[in-house]
């Protein structure tokens, strides 16, 4: 064959236009229910129209199955958004358990799974692990930096209470709860919250315990984290020593989300009707709800934005709410008595304190630092509550509430998952263009695990000194 002749289809029966079809619908879902369409846009600048026209050519130049595929993956990658995902159906499994022989536990999803490791500080001399309750969640230990200065190193390798199985059967077992026992969504909700609050309480001994060996400051390790649930909530707020307040959200304009809207003001509404207080706060929160169930139900058209790159309209609402609520901040433990109390304030449906005398935070974050990871880091960062080292981490932002939007495409069958909300952070950006850290570590991808810990302890030694450490502390 000559140089640069075109090589003949291996399948020359293969029909691309089953494909073309699917493709044409995903383009429709993204225009009515992807979040950060506008985002591409109006941030990254894509050439949406030239995007789409490049995937047509090859998907009808395309010989198989799996080179379709890898064109939608490939075309879903380029919006480098963490959240904008491809589910290929997969065979069926012959050899499943029946339901009835798996524990309560185990059909609520929560799973025993292998996690990743993050740095390894194992690998310095300076470092001497740190054994205790919970150390199994979260390993962790001492490492000795200049002139004696001790840092508590906590590693976090995901923020999902479902991945702790051992957690939920603590929650059955607190609830009173069977495994042969259909488990409605309150009931799931409850064994939810219940299993979080106990990962909260493992969390907040380990930097007490770490503070008792003598570490003046804490570093939370969330490298390789790939996010999680809203556990990170109260996670978050029982390590940093300031009131953490929240940023602006965005939800979409989408039945999706006038339904949750709706089911939140009816929590309040009947807070109102038991006459509950603040009853002022209450009434502002009824108003900002209803207000969002107009807008959510507002029209946007935005399908031409394949053909001419132009948005005529946004789909995104924002200036109603805050990522916690209605409310950017509220005290652990405030409104008990209200049923909306998750409405005002979301975290509030955890149980956790906050403190002042806790320990200084450091976080260290890397490119598989993902989703509620990064909002963890983003958080922090924007109250001034820690310093970030490492590198720019993934991208993924918010993701899908109460489950997303259900999106199976015609053809293949194929499950996408497209996010259906925003969090923007204190300057206004959106969090999917990742979280850029206060000190940048210079890993390379050539790094072994000594030379990444090593240059990490490096940058660490350099920050936190007896003579920096308060100077820093002020500079956030």
């Amino acid at each position: 064959m000559q140089p640069g002749a075109a090589q003949a289809c291996p399948n020359p029966g293969f029909d691309p236009r089953p494909w073309l079809e699917d493709f044409h619908q995903l383009l429709a879902e993204m225009s009515a229910h992807y979040s950060n369409l506008e985002y591409a846009v109006q941030d990254r600048h894509m050439d949406l129209p030239q995007l789409r026209r490049e995937a047509e050519a090859k998907l009808n130049a395309s010989c198989d199955e799996q080179e379709a595929r890898r064109l939608f993956e490939s075309f879903l990658n380029s919006f480098g958004d963490g959240h904008l995902e491809i589910d290929w159906p997969k065979p069926k499994a012959s050899d499943a358990k029946p339901a009835e022989t798996n524990s309560l536990c185990t059909r609520l999803g929560y799973e025993k799974k292998t996690l990743k490791p993050g740095v390894d500080f194992a690998q310095l001399p300076q470092f001497a692990s740190l054994g205790g309750d919970g150390a199994e969640w979260f390993p962790g230990g001492i490492l000795m930096l200049n002139q004696d200065e001790k840092l508590g190193v906590i590693r976090v390798a995901i923020f999902s209470e479902h991945w702790f199985p051992e957690t939920c059967e603590q929650a059955v077992h607190e609830l009173h709860l069977t495994n042969s026992q259909q488990c409605d969504e309150e009931c799931e909700n409850k064994i939810e919250y219940a299993a979080a609050n106990r990962l909260t309480a493992a969390l907040a001994k380990r930097a007490s315990e770490l503070q008792s060996a003598g570490a003046a400051v804490i570093l939370i390790d969330i490298t390789q984290n790939g996010g999680g649930s809203d556990w990170i909530e109260p996670a978050v707020r029982t390590l940093s020593n300031v009131p953490l307040h929240e940023s602006a959200f965005g939800f979409i304009k989408h039945e999706h989300w006038t339904k949750q809207l709706q089911d939140q003001l009816a929590d309040v509404e009947t807070d109102l009707k038991n006459e509950k207080e603040p009853k002022d706060l209450l009434q502002q929160a009824g108003a900002r709800l209803r207000s969002g169930i107009e807008r959510s139900q507002e029209k946007c058209d935005r399908r031409n934005v394949w053909t001419d790159g132009k948005l005529t309209c946004s789909l995104v609402v924002s200036g109603l709410s805050y990522v916690s609520g209605v409310l950017p901040y509220a005290e652990a433990g405030s409104f008990a008595g209200l049923k909306s109390k998750g409405v005002l304030f979301h975290p509030l449906d955890y149980t956790y304190t906050e403190s002042p005398s806790r320990p200084r935070l450091y976080v260290v974050v890397d490119s598989q630092t993902w989703s509620s990871a990064e909002y963890f880091a983003t958080i922090l960062q924007d109250n001034g509550a820690a310093t970030i080292l490492g590198e720019v981490t993934g991208g993924a932002g918010c993701g899908f509430t109460n489950g997303g939007i259900p999106t199976t495409l015609k053809n293949s069958h194929a499950q996408v998952k497209m996010p259906d909300c925003v969090r923007f952070r204190k300057d206004g950006s959106n969090e999917n263009a990742g979280v850029t850290p206060d000190i940048l570590v210079p890993w390379s991808r050539h790094d072994n695990s000594y030379l990444k810990a090593e240059k990490l302890y490096r940058s660490l030694s350099a920050v936190i000194t007896p003579g920096s450490k308060e100077a820093s502390h002020e500079a956030h």
